[in-house]
């Protein structure tokens, strides 16, 4: 009986390890190659905003910058306070207005955003957070890619910008593993990827029956998750990025804790649902399942240290050793895999001689992660950043990917 809690213990901790190595593995044994794209549809790009006066122009601007005759910039001013609305107009975007205080989120504000548009329905809906920069013509090469592949496409959606804090440079650094490194070896493993947020292109078949209306506080995930068991595809898009500012360290904390409680909280569902279609015959489900188990990598990291020193002191004693080999080899591959990452991927973000201080981020993670057994995030908060133009004068531009 003992061995075999032992055995639960190896197997269910070294799950998540195998599979953000093979994730990372896949990523950095790949080549990307330019694709080439037909002409573009016409493009409405909706941008949900709530009291974001503060942060709005620079995205407005750039975004127009990119349009296209025919295409359309609609901000919806979604239960705001201040004069988000004005400062839209101002510089040349359609703007609706939302006042439902009971319903709030993205996606609440996409689904009004998606009734306005339907009495002129685009070929495609590209979905910006309102502090996201779209990089130089990522809107229409996205925008045909999305019809190109018949596919809901998330860009390659990144934080920029330098922190003097380690624990906000390291925060980016895990960002820019999922959003990139994880997604990247996603794709290719199962043929799929998941929705983030910002930078997402949808043709507008799939947006007009997409359900958008959710209180999840990871509207996007669960709306990748659920186009895919409606049996519509969701890829990645890489070349085409887009970036916002970096955090203050309570900024990051703020999201992070949301994000990652509501990614938590939606996790257990989504693996189930996943792993009914794949039980149907729609083996990606398999893969997705197992990426959608994957807690946060700080819990993964502290989870495994107390199951490596259970299991080593189990074989002390002298019970089953091989439960313990499996922990360490499962360990010793995601250590090698994260390094490759951090080699070609992570230096300018965090130089070697800064890594010793990882163990302040898992610490300062820690009652992040009790907070959700203890006093679980269940409300959308606003997380205020640094403007990403500002981002771009103030830190050069990184060279990453």
């Amino acid at each position: 009986m003992i061995d075999l809690i032992l055995w639960a213990v190896a197997v269910a901790i070294s799950l998540p390890l195998l599979t953000v190595s093979l994730e990372c593995l896949a990523a950095l044994g790949e080549r990307s190659h330019p694709v080439a794209v037909p002409a573009p549809p016409r493009v409405a790009i909706l941008v949900p905003a709530h009291d974001e006066a503060a942060s709005i122009i620079p995205t407005l601007t750039i975004a127009k910058a990119q349009m296209a005759p025919g295409d359309r910039l609609v901000v919806i001013a979604d239960n705001c306070s201040d004069d988000t609305a004005a400062i839209a107009r101002d510089h040349g975007a359609e703007v609706i207005e939302r006042h439902n205080p009971d319903r709030r989120g993205k996606g609440y504000a996409l689904a009004f955003g998606r009734d306005h548009l339907r009495a002129d329905p685009p070929g495609v809906v590209l979905v910006l957070d309102a502090d996201t920069l779209p990089a130089p013509g990522a809107i229409h090469r996205i925008a045909a890619e999305a019809v190109q592949r018949n596919a809901a496409l998330q860009g390659l959606y990144l934080i920029e910008g330098a922190s003097d804090d380690p624990r906000v440079a390291m925060s980016t650094l895990a960002f820019r593993l999922k959003n990139f490194v994880r997604q990247k070896g996603l794709q290719l493993l199962s043929g799929h990827a998941l929705l983030q947020g910002s930078g997402m292109a949808f043709p507008w078949r799939i947006f007009d029956s997409a359900p958008l209306a959710s209180a999840s506080l990871v509207e996007d995930l669960q709306l990748g998750v659920d186009l895919f068991l409606g049996k519509e595809r969701v890829g990645f898009a890489e070349q085409c990025r887009f970036t916002s500012g970096i955090s203050s360290l309570s900024g990051t904390l703020s999201q992070r804790t949301r994000w990652e409680h509501g990614s938590m909280a939606s996790s257990p569902r989504n693996v189930l649902r996943l792993l009914g279609a794949a039980f149907r015959g729609r083996w990606s489900g398999w893969t997705l399942a197992l990426d959608q188990a994957v807690p946060p990598l700080g819990m993964v990291i502290l989870l495994s240290g107390a199951a490596l020193l259970l299991l080593a002191t189990a074989a002390l004693l002298g019970l089953a050793i091989a439960p313990l080999v499996l922990l360490c080899a499962s360990l010793t591959l995601f250590a090698l895999s994260l390094c490759g990452v951090w080699y070609r991927w992570g230096r300018d973000l965090l130089p070697a001689s800064t890594l010793h201080r990882l163990a302040l981020y898992l610490f300062w993670k820690m009652p992040l992660f009790a907070r959700f057994l203890l006093h679980r995030e269940r409300q959308w908060v606003r997380t205020v950043r640094r403007p990403a133009e500002e981002v771009g004068r103030k830190n050069p531009p990184s060279q990453f990917p």
